[in-house]
């Protein structure tokens, strides 16, 4: 008479499985955090492009920055001169405030006016960069994923320069 081997797999196999496989899932949702953290980025980038597209045309019409900022300008230290919400008819890049004289826009859609992290984004024309105080520049931005700003810049803000100068 032969003797019937048993099937089937042991409990320190099945075991064994569950913690390789858990170890796998572990890894891939770790990538995949990275990962769509990169995406929001580089969707921020893509807005403030096409922003930066939208300046370029309200300049051309009514030759003013968001905020009736001068074109070109930087300021350099000055207080007031931010607008934290480009969809703002102040900004008059969405709609306008009716003070832009050949306004012709919409230039960008209002839905773009917020990141990625559900924040504005901003026009700055007197942005510090770095820890000196002798370059400042013109920007549009994000507070980037911690959301930080409103006159407090720091390392994650992604930002788009449109005119530069220094003191």
């Amino acid at each position: 008479m032969k003797k019937k081997s048993a099937k089937g797999f042991t409990i320190i196999e099945i075991l064994v499985v569950i913690a390789i496989i858990g170890i796998l899932s572990s890894v891939v949702l770790a990538n995949l955090r990275t990962a769509k953290e990169k995406a929001r980025i580089a969707i921020a980038h893509a807005d403030l492009k096409s922003i930066a597209t939208g300046i370029v045309l309200l300049a051309n019409d009514t030759s003013e920055w968001p905020g009736h900022n001068a074109v070109d300008v930087v300021d350099t230290g000055a207080s007031g001169n931010e607008v934290w919400d480009l969809g703002s008819p102040e900004a008059g890049l969405a709609q306008t405030d009716g003070l832009y004289i050949d306004w012709n826009g919409p230039y960008i859609r209002a839905a773009s006016t917020t990141d990625p992290w559900g924040n504005n984004y901003f026009f700055d024309s007197d942005y510090n960069i770095g820890t000196s105080t002798d370059i400042w520049v013109t920007v549009i931005g994000s507070f980037g994923p911690n959301g930080v700003g409103q006159n407090v810049y720091d390392a994650d803000n992604i930002i788009r320069i449109l005119a530069a100068t220094s003191s």
